[in-house]
């Protein structure tokens, strides 16, 4: 058998997410992912609700950002709403330039949801400083 996630939190599913807007790989976050995996945004009218869709969403658009030199900066911090407490708070461009907080929900070890949501406001977020996989410039 592969790696045992049955005991995957929040956090790290958020970490690795990170790691994947950092480096611009999503394979290790793809191998998280439950077949029925959600992906939500507010910012978008409508959800994806497979993983297959997420992952041919995601790989044309890491390498949009990949293109376009823009980098994504991906901070845990923590930010209660929604029944989460754990965030990724968003930046593009610069670490600065807040666009909203991400937040994951995990069962059976899997990452089953993603949620991209600008209320709450990523600056009402408690920042960490840390960025899971990027690369020190």
């Amino acid at each position: 058998m592969g790696k045992e996630t049955s005991q995957l939190t929040e956090k790290e599913a958020l970490s690795i997410y990170a790691r994947m807007l950092h480096t611009l790989d999503s394979s290790e976050f793809e191998s998280y992912l439950s077949e029925d995996f959600s992906y939500s945004s507010q910012k978008v009218l409508t959800d994806m609700n497979s993983r297959d869709a997420f992952i041919e969403y995601i790989r044309p658009k890491l390498e949009t950002i990949k293109k376009s030199k823009s980098h994504v900066y991906a901070e845990l911090g923590v930010c209660p709403a929604y029944g989460h407490t754990d965030c990724l708070i968003m930046a593009q461009g610069d670490k600065s330039n807040l666009l909203g907080v991400a937040y994951a929900s995990v069962d059976k070890g899997k990452i089953s949801a993603l949620a991209l949501c600008i209320v709450p406001t990523a600056d009402s977020a408690k920042r960490s400083g840390i960025y899971p996989g990027l690369q020190p410039n």
